[in-house]
């Protein structure tokens, strides 16, 4: 006898992640982007525009991390989402986002990592682009 019934729902849920824009789009730098990943697209909210990639088109996702001294002795970290995908015309672009972990949210950190890892899984067998 159980109270609670198994959710399937997770395979329904969304990963967002408030990001600033460094390259790619058509916005200024450092503007902030609500990033979502659902089952069949990758959408970029940002700058009164919204932006939307199909996870099919998606060649490669990275979650890099870069340190640097900060001025008050400690470490400063900046955590970067990259984006590489076959755009409209065909072409391979890229896209960046960061968030420095001293400022952001530590959620927005763990999410942009699981936002890369998903899509990293998904496009494992992606084909390869002849340059």
């Amino acid at each position: 006898m159980g109270f609670f019934k198994k959710n399937d729902s997770k395979k329904n849920q969304s990963i967002t992640a408030s990001l600033y824009h460094v390259d790619g789009l058509p916005l200024p730098e450092k503007n902030l982007c609500k990033i979502e990943l659902n089952t069949t697209h990758l959408n970029i909210d940002g700058g009164g525009s919204d932006f939307s990639i199909d996870i099919m088109r998606i060649k490669e996702a990275q979650f890099k991390t870069e340190s640097v001294p900060a001025p008050n002795g400690g470490i400063w970290v900046t955590c970067y989402l990259l984006i590489s995908y076959i755009n409209k015309s065909e072409k391979l672009s890229s896209i960046s986002l960061k968030i420095d972990i001293a400022t952001g949210k530590t959620k927005d950190v763990k999410n942009a990592r699981k936002i890369a890892d998903e899509l990293t899984l998904k496009t494992k067998n992606s084909d390869v682009v002849e340059l």
